[in-house]
């Protein structure tokens, strides 16, 4: 009975001490000579040590002030509207060449799985068309998807 209390007891205390623990966990960020930028908790060579309390007060005060650090361009409805219909009317074109790509290498599939003569002899080139078919399909299901947004 002894152990079950002392259990609970320790179950309730714990997370107490688990957050603060975790805040104050040690964060590096390290830029390499590409510009990909890592963040770690450990060391690393020329890595800048990042306080996590002042990096969650930082991208709070980001968000509550939207745009005040960021340069970012504003485009009006019109040209948004434009933009929109272009991109649209790209995925159709888009969609109507991958469905006619689907068509074509599907009934050229069937041509070679329909004459023995060619079945034995095109076995390789049957496997890259079931791929090369279930690769239009992806792309004609994704079209399609984001046509429907």
């Amino acid at each position: 009975m002894k152990t079950i209390i002392l259990l609970i007891l320790l179950i309730f205390i714990l997370p107490i001490g688990f957050p603060q623990a975790m805040a104050s966990s040690e964060i590096y960020k390290y830029v390499d000579k590409d510009g990909n930028i890592t963040f770690t908790n450990r060391r690393a060579p020329n890595a800048e040590k990042i306080s996590i309390a002042s990096f969650s007060r930082n991208t709070k005060s980001n968000q509550s002030k939207p745009g005040s650090d960021l340069n970012l361009p504003r485009v009006n409805d019109t040209t948004q509207k434009n933009r929109d219909a272009m991109r649209r009317e790209i995925l159709q074109k888009e969609l109507i060449a991958e469905e006619k790509l689907f068509s074509e290498t599907r009934n050229f599939l069937d041509e070679i799985l329909n004459k023995p003569e060619f079945k034995n002899s095109f076995q390789e080139k049957t496997v890259q068309l079931k791929n090369k078919l279930l690769l239009h399909q992806r792309n004609v299901v994704a079209l399609k998807k984001e046509l429907g947004r």
